[in-house]
């Protein structure tokens, strides 16, 4: 089992959750990134709230440069991402819990890597866009928690901070996606360029427009009501403990040297790479 800590990247985190918590400001070249540092599971974990403590910061402004290099400067080497979503596919319903294998970035003015200011460009393989390992970890924990756990399935990202229209969910629909929300992208493409794993677990807390009544945050049938009223969330918050308690050490997924041959140019000098 390694002793690096686990990252953790979610909206929330309970005292349930997140036990013997601290701040810590982690300085990178993208500014400085808020990181909480505590046990989960038994574990010591690096968590971001994506949203800023308040929830202040929506999806289309998240630092996630930052947020990233942060997770890897503290040692991390495994992320998971935390999102609650919606739903695209009707077979998919809210209460279920998918963990994707696919991802179709449908965001607008976002980054796509961490080298775009440098003097070189990276190609990684997406071919598994998500780390195989910790997919098997997190559907492995999920599933002895819950008999609702949808294990493969295409996650669209959409730039937000608006909800998609009618037409947008059936074209996504269309093109097969599964789940939809905003914060999954560059999160997934900056930890496969920082050699992470990286893997999410996205509770689905509503339909899609068109396929229900008007998507709302509060009030009855709301999103709000299905994550926490019913129980989701400290389900979820179960199924990050166990899987965290749990995670198997070695690595050996391809994520570690996603670099290898990828390089054109002149790395930058605040790129230090593992060699472990």
């Amino acid at each position: 089992m390694t002793d690096a800590p686990v990252g953790l990247i979610t909206s929330a985190a309970s005292d349930n959750l997140l036990k013997d918590r601290r701040l810590e400001i982690v300085s990178t070249p993208w500014g400085d990134a808020p990181v909480l540092i505590g046990d989960i599971g038994g574990r010591q974990s690096a968590v971001i709230l994506r949203y800023g403590e308040k929830l202040t910061l929506p999806s289309h402004k998240i630092n996630y440069h930052a947020n990233i290099w942060a997770l890897r400067e503290l040692g991390v080497e495994s992320i998971i991402s935390q999102n609650a979503i919606g739903s695209v596919n009707p077979a998919i319903r809210p209460g279920d819990i998918v963990v994707s294998d696919d991802f179709l970035d449908k965001t607008k003015s976002r980054a796509q890597s961490l080298f775009d200011e440098s003097e070189c460009w990276v190609r990684v393989d997406f071919t598994d866009p998500f780390c195989p390992r910790l997919r098997a970890d997190l559907i492995a924990a999920a599933n002895r928690h819950s008999n609702r756990v949808i294990e493969r399935g295409t996650f669209v990202c959409t730039e937000g901070p608006r909800f998609e229209t009618p037409a947008e969910i059936r074209a996504y629909a269309h093109e097969g996606g599964d789940i939809v929300g905003t914060p999954l992208v560059p999160e997934v493409i900056f930890a496969r360029e920082a050699e992470m794993c990286f893997a999410s677990i996205a509770p689905v807390i509503n339909f899609g427009a068109g396929m229900a009544p008007a998507v709302v945050h509060f009030g009855p049938g709301s999103m709000n009501e299905i994550y926490y009223k019913e129980g989701l969330h400290d389900l979820i918050e179960k199924t990050l403990i166990d899987a965290i308690s749990g995670l198997i050490g070695e690595r050996n997924c391809n994520c570690r040297t996603a670099l290898d041959g990828g390089f054109h140019g002149h790395p930058p000098a605040w790129l230090k790479r593992r060699t472990s």
